[in-house]
C-alpha cells in the first residue's frame, strides 16, 4: 500500500487544480475540476504550500472491525443504552484517517446500523480507478469490485489513464471506500514510487457501492474566467442533460464535484434558460413524483481568493453555477445540495465559496483547509482517499492522496444521504434532503447563514428523531400522528396488558419523529401495565365502639414524588389513604360509607370481620376484583335482615386513580352491587357459634372510559361505557376450634361499548363484544394454642384473568414514499397463556416489653409484628415471567385495642 502525493505544482494542477476544462461535442467548455479549483488561487500574503510526506512504517494493527448489534435498521428496536460504546468502537484509526468523519459525528450513524449497504451512489466525474483494495467487492457471494459504470466519454483522441481518472477516485474513496483492515491489504511495502505509511481510511458510506459516468476533467492554472453563457450551444446543453438523466435514471444520489466558473449571482434567470434548457428540464426531473426524484448533490466552488484576469477577487459569496441553480429555479431546491467546505478546525475553508444566495440548500462539510491557520495545508489537514497509481508502480500497490476541495466536501453530504438512504428506504429523496439541512449544526459559528447555509453537516443529529416520536393511527402521516406518551395502552395486572404483551412480542412498531422518519421499537412499549404492589403500603388503623359502630383508617405512605400524571394508570395499583365507618341504625340495620375505600370492604369476607384490608399488600384479594377499578371515590350502603340472612346493598362511584394525583374524571366508574348472607351449623361438637357463613353476591360496574381497568391513548380509539355484570359467593368453614377455611370465588361478563365515530374510524384496537374473566381466593386461618392472639394464615389466590375473547391491534408497521402509512394487524387471544397464582404464609403476634433507659423502666405499651412470604408464580398471568418470592416484616403500634 503506497501514499501518492504529487509535488506542489503537480498537486495544485491535478488533484487541487484551480479550474478543469471539459470536452465534448468537440468544444471546450471552461469547467470545474474541483468545482474551480481544489487548493483555489490565494493572495500573496496567505498562500498555502503543501509538504511533502513524511514516511513512517506501517504498523500493521489490527483495527477493530465492530459491526451493529443488528443486520439492518428496519430490524433495529431502538436506541441502545450503550449507544456512545458503540459509536466509539467504529472510531477507529480507519476512521479517523480520512479527516473528515470525526467533524460530522458518522460514528453516531454506524452505531444506528447505517452504513450505506443496499444503496448505490451516481458519481459524474474524471472516473474510479476501481481496481483498488478500497472498491473491491465485500458483499458476501460477488467477486470483484463495487463500482459500475453507466457511460464514458473518453475515447482514442482523449483516452482514459490513471493520471486521467484521480480526481474522481478520491471522490468515490470519500463516499465507499471500504471499511477493512490494513492485513487486508496485499502489498503494503515500501517501494520508490510512494511512501508507505500503513493509511487505510473509509469512505462515509462504506457499504455502498457507486455507479459512474465518466466525463474528461482538464485543468488549467489561467486566472478566474466565467464561463459565458451566450456561447452554449445546443449540443453542449443536451451533452449535460443526456448524463444528467441517465444518472438519475439508475440512481437516487448522483454527486457532482465539478461546475462551470462563475458565480450565479452574475447571471440572471433568462440567461440560464436559455442557454441551459434541456438541463435544467433533465435537473427538474417533472416525469417523476416529488419523493422519487433523484438527489444532485454539488460541489459550491473553491473561487474564494481567487482573481480574475484583471487581477480582481472573485465575488465567491455565493456558489457557482451549478450548485446555485435552484437560487433561480427554486423548483430544484427539493433534490439539490449545494455543499461549501470547512477545513478540519471547523470553520469555512480559506478557498470555498460561500453559502450566500443559496443559504437555503447549502450546507457545508469537511473539504480540508489550513485549519490552524498556519499558511500550509499539513498532512492531518487534508481530506484523504484512494488514488490511482502512476504509471511506473508495482502491481498490486494501492495509493492514497490527500486533497481539499470542495470537491471533497460534497462527497461527504452524498455518502451521507446514502446512509439515511439505508436507514429511510421508503422516505421521500426530497425529504432526506431536507433532513440533512434541517438538523446540520446551526450553533456558533454556524448560525451565519450567509457563510454556512443550513449549517455543518451533522450525522448524530440526521440519524436521531427529530422532536418526540409518534404513533401514527391515520392513513397518511398528515392525519392522526399521537405523541406516544398519549398513545399507550395502560393496563391493570391481570387485565389485557398480559394477552396483549403476549400477543406483541418481538414484533416491531414503526414510530414516526416530527419530519414523519420511522424509526422501530418493540411494538411492547405501547402497552404501560402496571406494576403490582409487591410490599405494603397501608398503614391500617380499626376503632370499635361500644355501640357496635366501627371506624377504619389507612394511612398511605405518599406516592406524589412517584407520580407520573401523563400516564394516569401507572398509579392505578396503589391505594391512597381512605377512611370507612360503619354504624347501625335505629331501626336494627346498617349504614356504611367509606372515602377512597374499596367498595368489596363493606361486603363478604370483609363485612363478616374474617379478612380486613391489611390481610395482603393490596387489601383486595377476598374482593371482587372489578370493584378495585372505583375505589378512589365514595361508596355507601347499606343492610337489613331478611329472612334467616342479611341483605347487604351498595353504590359506588370512584376511579382506580388518586384524585389527588389526577384531576379529570375520564377513568371514573360507577355500579352498585348486593349480597345475600347467612350462617349455619354443618357439624356438631364444634365449640364455634356457627360452622359456616356464606355470602351470595351480584353486582355490576360500568367503566366511563375503560376496560377492565384499562385505558388506551387517543390514537388508539376510545373505551366507551364499558359494563361488567359479575356474581360470587364467598365464605367461611370452621374446620376445628384452631382452624378455619375461606373462600370466594368470582366471575365476570364484560359488554365492550361501541364507538363508530368518525374520529375513530382508524381505531387501532378492536376487541370481541364480550369478555368473560374471573378471579378466586382460598385460605386457612390458624391460631396456635400456645397463644390465641397469634395468628397464622395460608393463603392462595389467583388475580383477575381473562377467561375468554378475541381481539386484533393494528400497529404502524412502516410508511411509503408518499407519506401513506403501513399497517400490520396482529390477532391475539385474551385469554393469557398463564396462570398467575400467589402463595402467602403469613405470621401475626401481639408482644409487649417495657423499655429501659438510664435504669429506669417505662412501659411502651402492645405492638403488633408480622412476618409474610409471598411467592408469585407466572406474574401477570405470563408462562415466560420468572417466579418471583417477597419477605416482609412489619411492627407497628396499634392505636387502639
Amino acid at each position: 500500500m503506497h501514499i501518492q502525493l504529487p509535488q506542489p505544482k503537480q498537486q495544485v494542477k491535478d488533484l487541487l487544480s484551480k479550474r478543469s476544462a471539459i470536452i465534448a461535442s468537440a468544444i471546450i467548455l471552461a469547467t470545474c475540476g474541483c468545482s474551480s479549483g481544489g487548493g483555489g488561487q490565494s493572495s500573496s500574503d496567505t498562500e498555502v504550500t503543501i509538504p511533502p510526506l513524511e514516511t513512517s512504517q506501517d504498523t500493521g494493527q489490527s483495527l477493530d472491525n465492530s459491526r451493529p448489534p443488528w443486520n439492518s435498521f428496519q430490524q433495529q428496536p431502538q436506541d441502545p443504552e450503550n449507544l456512545d460504546q458503540l459509536a466509539s468502537n467504529f472510531e477507529t484509526d480507519e476512521y479517523n484517517a480520512m479527516g473528515a468523519l470525526q467533524l460530522i459525528h458518522a460514528s453516531s450513524a454506524y452505531a444506528r446500523g447505517a452504513t450505506g449497504a443496499g444503496v448505490q451512489v451516481g458519481i459524474i466525474d474524471s472516473g474510479v480507478y476501481e481496481q483498488h483494495i478500497e472498491f473491491a467487492q465485500t458483499q458476501a457471494g460477488l467477486a470483484g469490485d463495487k463500482v459500475d459504470y453507466a457511460g464514458s466519454d473518453y475515447s482514442a483522441t482523449n483516452p482514459r489513464s490513471n493520471s486521467a481518472i484521480s480526481h474522481g477516485t478520491v471522490v468515490a474513496g470519500v463516499i465507499a471506500a471500504n471499511r477493512d483492515e490494513p492485513a487486508s491489504s496485499p502489498n503494503t511495502n515500501t517501494g520508490n514510487n510512494g511512501a508507505s505509511n500503513g493509511i487505510n481510511m473509509h469512505g462515509v458510506a462504506f457499504d455502498a457501492s457507486l455507479l459512474v459516468y465518466e466525463i474528461p476533467l482538464g485543468s488549467s492554472d489561467a486566472p478566474y474566467n466565467p464561463i459565458n453563457v451566450d456561447d452554449i450551444t445546443f449540443g453542449d446543453d443536451n451533452y449535460f442533460a443526456n448524463r444528467f438523466a441517465a444518472m438519475a435514471n439508475q440512481v437516487d444520489i448522483i454527486n457532482l464535484s465539478f461546475g462551470f466558473p462563475g458565480v450565479i449571482t452574475s447571471y440572471s434567470k433568462a440567461q440560464i434558460q436559455s442557454a441551459f434548457s434541456l438541463s435544467l428540464n433533465a435537473l427538474r426531473q417533472s416525469n417523476r413524483a416529488r419523493g422519487e426524484r433523484a438527489i444532485f448533490v454539488v460541489a459550491a466552488g473553491n473561487a474564494w481568493n481567487d482573481v480574475d484576469d484583471s487581477g480582481n477577487p472573485v465575488a465567491a459569496d455565493s456558489p457557482e453555477l451549478l450548485p446555485g441553480l435552484p437560487y433561480l429555479f427554486p423548483e430544484l431546491k427539493d433534490h439539490m445540495l449545494a455543499v461549501a467546505a470547512v477545513d478540519n478546525s471547523g470553520k469555512i475553508a480559506f478557498y470555498s465559496n460561500r453559502c450566500g444566495v443559496a443559504a437555503d440548500f447549502c450546507l457545508a462539510a469537511p473539504g480540508g483547509g489550513d485549519g490552524n491557520d498556519n499558511g500550509i495545508v499539513e498532512t492531518g489537514e487534508r481530506i484523504w482517499g484512494p488514488t490511482s497509481p502512476n504509471d511506473s508502480a508495482e502491481a498490486n500497490t494501492y495509493y492514497y492522496a490527500g486533497a481539499i476541495g470542495t470537491s471533497f466536501a460534497a462527497p461527504l453530504v452524498s455518502g451521507s444521504l446514502a446512509l439515511l438512504k439505508q436507514m429511510f428506504p421508503t422516505v421521500g429523496n426530497h425529504e432526506l434532503v431536507s433532513r440533512l439541512l434541517t438538523t446540520a449544526n446551526k450553533t456558533g459559528i454556524y448560525a451565519d447563514t450567509s457563510i454556512y447555509g443550513q449549517g455543518l453537516l451533522d450525522l448524530h443529529a440526521a440519524t436521531s428523531p427529530v422532536g418526540a416520536l409518534a404513533v401514527a393511527s391515520g392513513s397518511n402521516l398528515s392525519d392522526g400522528l399521537s405523541n406516544l406518551n398519549a398513545s399507550t395502552i395502560n393496563t391493570s395486572p391481570g387485565g389485557l396488558g398480559s394477552s396483549l404483551l403476549s400477543a406483541l412480542e418481538g414484533e416491531t412498531l414503526a414510530l414516526f419523529d416530527q419530519q414523519g422518519f420511522p424509526f422501530y421499537s418493540d411494538a411492547s412499549v405501547l402497552i404501560h401495565q402496571t406494576r403490582r404492589m409487591i410490599s405494603t403500603q397501608l398503614q391500617h388503623r380499626q376503632q370499635r365502639f361500644e355501640n357496635g359502630a366501627q371506624l377504619q383508617l389507612g394511612l398511605a405512605r405518599s406516592i406524589l414524588g412517584d407520580s407520573d400524571s401523563s400516564i394516569p394508570a401507572q398509579q392505578s395499583d396503589l391505594q391512597p389513604g381512605y377512611l370507612a365507618f360503619q354504624f347501625n341504625s335505629q331501626s336494627g340495620g346498617q349504614r356504611f360509607i367509606g372515602v377512597n375505600t374499596n367498595p368489596g370492604w363493606f361486603f363478604g369476607l370483609y363485612a363478616d370481620n374474617l379478612v380486613s384490608p391489611a390481610s395482603s399488600p393490596e387489601g383486595n384479594r377476598f374482593a371482587a376484583p372489578w370493584l378495585s377499578f372505583a375505589r378512589n371515590g365514595w361508596s355507601a350502603g347499606g343492610a337489613m335482615a331478611v329472612g334467616s340472612g342479611n341483605l347487604r346493598l351498595g353504590l359506588f362511584e370512584g376511579s382506580p386513580v388518586d384524585r389527588l394525583l389526577v384531576s379529570d374524571r375520564q377513568h371514573n366508574s360507577h355500579g352498585g352491587l348486593f349480597e345475600y348472607s347467612f350462617s349455619g351449623a354443618l357439624f356438631s361438637g364444634l365449640n364455634a357459634n356457627a360452622d359456616f357463613n356464606l355470602n351470595i353476591m351480584g353486582g355490576f360496574i360500568r367503566e366511563v372510559s375503560s376496560l377492565l381497568g384499562s385505558s388506551l391513548g387517543e390514537a388508539l380509539g376510545q373505551f366507551t361505557n364499558n359494563a361488567t355484570r359479575f356474581a360470587g359467593i364467598s365464605g367461611r368453614l370452621q374446620l376445628n376450634n384452631n382452624w378455619q377455611g375461606i373462600f370466594a370465588l368470582y366471575r365476570g361478563i364484560t359488554e365492550s361499548g361501541s364507538d363508530n365515530s368518525e374520529q375513530n374510524r382508524y381505531r387501532l384496537l378492536n376487541l370481541d363484544r364480550s369478555l368473560s374473566s374471573n378471579a378466586w381466593s382460598l385460605g386457612f386461618n390458624h391460631s396456635p394454642q400456645w397463644n390465641k392472639d397469634d395468628q397464622l394464615s395460608i393463603t392462595v389466590h389467583q388475580p383477575l384473568r381473562i377467561g375468554s375473547g378475541h381481539g386484533n391491534l393494528r400497529i404502524a408497521s412502516g410508511r411509503t414514499i408518499d407519506r401513506q402509512v403501513s399497517y400490520k394487524t396482529i390477532d391475539f387471544d385474551l385469554q393469557p397463556h398463564g396462570r398467575e397464582q400467589q402463595f402467602e404464609l403469613r405470621y401475626q403476634f401481639k408482644w409487649a416489653r417495657p423499655l429501659k433507659w438510664r435504669g429506669r423502666e417505662f412501659q411502651t405499651g402492645e405492638f403488633i409484628s408480622a412476618a409474610r412470604i409471598n411467592y408469585i408464580v407466572q406474574p401477570d398471568h405470563n408462562p415466560l415471567a420468572p417466579d418471583y418470592a417477597v419477605i416482609e416484616f412489619s411492627l407497628f403500634k396499634p392505636l387502639t385495642r
